[in-house]
């Protein structure tokens, strides 16, 4: 798929960014631009030193957000931004990535495979700067103001005390957007930007909670509802539905299917967020 330039007066200039100060003169763009029009969009951002920590409260929300139908946004970045776009794909939702370098120039190798998974999925990638110009320690807090100004609100999951994460929070703050920040330990320097961001009421604590109001279930049940399955899919759907949580084994038995592809239905399943596991015992997720 090919870049193409969109001008600010252009009918496919996204209209969150016509406020956003540092006027933006026009957007590089890779993938479907229709992400960011009358889509739900979620900037999650952090450190580029991610911890386990980082990481599991990634693997916990990334999923609830795509099953509520919103778009993640992030900075495509190493560390807390690449696994969020990573787990966004894998939970077979959509991405979009915004540079702070040119939409043509080189991509980290490591992270191309991920970049073309992107694209792949309908996702998006934004640049503001010319095509093949590289980052520039100016070039990623400018990048900041246009992930924040695409997103609906931002999650801060880690970031240290003199950060990029916690600029992109003071863009959130000047725009009117929603911020929440992760508690983190008081020893994790990873974490210090996150509790300062709460110490100073900039940010709302994001905790599970966020995810239990009276509407979650009945966005998961409807977007389930929405979802298509093959035949053995369903079949195991229905049997954790109907029958309750069970092992491995007792779903081979009952679908009559070999183990190794009841077993790569089952992860499918639960990258997707349909299924959960535990200590070897299946369950359809909440």
């Amino acid at each position: 798929m090919d870049s193409r330039y969109i001008g600010r007066k252009e009918s496919d200039f996204p209209q969150k960014l016509l406020g956003v100060k540092g006027e933006i003169k026009g957007l590089w763009v890779n993938g479907d631009i229709e992400l960011v029009k009358g889509k739900k969009i979620v900037a999650i951002v952090g450190s580029r030193k991610m911890s386990q920590y980082g990481k599991r409260v990634l693997a916990e929300i990334v999923p609830k957000f795509v099953e509520m139908g919103y778009v993640t946004i992030s900075g495509f970045m190493y560390g807390i931004d690449i696994e969020m776009h990573r787990l966004t794909i894998e939970n077979g939702g959509k991405t979009i990535g915004v540079f702070g370098w040119g939409i043509e120039a080189p991509i980290i190798p490591e992270n191309e495979n991920l970049y073309h998974k992107v694209l792949e999925s309908e996702g998006l990638f934004i640049s503001e700067l010319p095509p093949k110009q590289l980052g520039t320690l100016w070039s990623f807090p400018q990048r900041n103001r246009i992930v924040v100004g695409l997103a609906d609100l931002l999650i801060v999951v880690e970031a240290g005390i003199k950060s990029g994460s916690l600029n992109s929070a003071e863009w959130a703050r000047k725009m009117g957007k929603p911020v929440y920040a992760i508690p983190g330990s008081i020893f994790s320097n990873v974490s210090l930007g996150c509790n300062w961001l709460l110490q100073q009421n900039l940010a709302k604590p994001m905790t599970l909670d966020f995810f239990k109001d009276k509407n979650y279930s009945e966005k998961v049940r409807i977007n389930r509802e929405k979802a298509t399955f093959n035949n053995t899919e369903s079949n195991l759907i229905a049997l954790l539905t109907l029958e309750g949580p069970q092992s491995l084994n007792e779903l081979v038995r009952r679908t009559e299917k070999p183990v190794g592809e009841v077993s790569a239905i089952l992860t499918s399943l639960l990258l997707r967020g349909e299924v959960g596991e535990e200590r070897g015992v299946w369950t359809v997720s909440k």
